[in-house]
Order: structure tokens, then C-alpha cells, then sequence
């Protein structure tokens, strides 16, 4: 009974750790990071670096966007 009691804690005290934020993230830094991204808009950036920028200030993965569909007119009927 002693080792199952000694197990669970260390189990759950496993998961708390898990559970607990990477530190990446800061409260603050998403007001910071939005304001940077609404600037380099305003001064005519690329809409598309200045969204991957957005994302590297937060510390995210940034989102794959997917081409276009090439074959639209290959299509036989």
C-alpha cells in the first residue's frame, strides 16, 4: 500500500509538471506583438511576413498555407 501511495504522487506530480506552461508565452507580449503586426502593415509591408513575424513574436508555429488549385481547367467532361 505504502509503494502505491509513493507511485501515485510521483505520477501525479509528473502530470502537474506537464501540465504547467512551457514559458514561452507572455501575457503582455500579445499586445506588443499585435501592435507590431498592425504597424508593419500601416507602413506597407507584405501582409503574408508581416503575419509569420506575428507568429515568431509569439513564439507559435507558423500556419502552412496551402497553394491554389493549379488543375482547374485540366478537367474532362
Amino acid at each position: 500500500m505504502n509503494t502505491m501511495l509513493k507511485t501515485s504522487a510521483l505520477v501525479i506530480s509528473i502530470a502537474m509538471l506537464f501540465a504547467l506552461p512551457s514559458g514561452k508565452a507572455n501575457a503582455s507580449s500579445h499586445w506588443y506583438c499585435y501592435q507590431q503586426y498592425q504597424d508593419c502593415l500601416a507602413y506597407g509591408g507584405d501582409p503574408w511576413s508581416c503575419e509569420v513575424e506575428y507568429y515568431y513574436c509569439r513564439g507559435m508555429q507558423i500556419p502552412v498555407k496551402a497553394p491554389g488549385t493549379a488543375g482547374v481547367g485540366i478537367r474532362k467532361d
